[in-house]
C-alpha cells in the first residue's frame, strides 16, 4: 500500500490544513449530513435541520428552510441571512467564506463552492498544488435556478436571476438574469408596472 494514501494520512493533513477545531467541526457535520439530511420535509425533516445545523453556523438568520439531500459543508464560515431556502440536493460549500443574503431561493441540485485546486503547472499533478480559497457573496433577493453552480471568488448581486444550468464564473449585475456556461447577461429583471 502507498503510504500517501492511508487513512492515517489523510487525516494527518486535515489536522494539518483545518487544525483540530475545524477538522472536528468538520466530521461533526459530516455526520449531521448523513443522518438528517435524507429527512422528509413531511416528517419536519426543515425544522430538524435547522434546529440541527443552526449551531454550527457562523451566523444564519431566521426562517431558513432546507428540503432533503442538502448538503452543508465548512458552516463555521457561512452567514446566511433571514427566509433562505435551499431546494433538493443543494450543496453549500463555505470554506473560503460564505455570505447569503436575506431572501435566497434555489432550486434544485445547486453548487456553491468557494475553494478550487490550484492546477497552473503542467510538470505537477494537481493534487500536488495545494488549493486556494476564495470566499462567495450572494446578495439580497437572488434565485439561483436548478442545477446551477456559483464558483469561488464570485459575488452574486442584489436581485440576479441565476438561469437553470449556469456555471458562474464572473460577478454579476444588480436585478441582471444570467445563463449558459460559463454565464453571461441575458436580461434583466423590470419592473411591470
Amino acid at each position: 500500500m502507498n503510504k500517501e494514501h492511508t487513512l492515517w494520512s489523510y487525516w494527518q493533513g486535515l489536522l494539518r490544513h483545518f487544525g483540530l477545531r475545524k477538522a472536528f467541526l468538520w466530521g461533526v457535520e459530516g455526520l449531521c449530513n448523513f443522518l438528517f439530511s435524507p429527512l422528509p420535509i413531511i416528517l419536519g425533516g426543515s425544522q430538524i435541520r435547522s434546529l440541527v445545523f443552526r449551531p454550527m453556523f457562523k451566523k444564519i438568520g431566521h426562517g431558513f428552510y432546507s428540503s432533503p439531500g442538502i448538503r452543508l459543508l465548512h458552516c463555521y464560515n457561512m452567514e446566511i441571512g433571514d427566509r433562505c431556502s435551499l431546494n433538493y440536493n443543494v450543496m453549500l460549500n463555505g470554506r473560503g467564506g460564505l455570505v447569503i443574503g436575506d431572501d435566497f431561493t434555489s432550486g434544485p441540485n445547486v453548487t456553491i463552492w468557494t475553494a478550487e485546486h490550484l492546477f497552473r503547472d503542467p510538470s505537477r499533478k494537481v493534487l500536488e498544488q495545494g488549493e486556494i480559497e476564495k470566499p462567495v457573496f450572494i446578495g439580497n433577493d437572488v434565485w439561483c435556478g436548478t442545477g446551477s453552480i456559483i464558483l469561488p471568488g464570485v459575488t452574486i448581486a442584489d436581485g440576479t436571476i441565476v438561469a437553470a444550468g449556469a456555471v458562474v464564473h464572473r460577478n454579476t449585475e444588480p436585478y441582471s438574469i444570467v445563463g449558459g456556461v460559463p454565464a453571461k447577461v441575458i436580461g434583466y429583471r423590470k419592473s411591470s408596472k
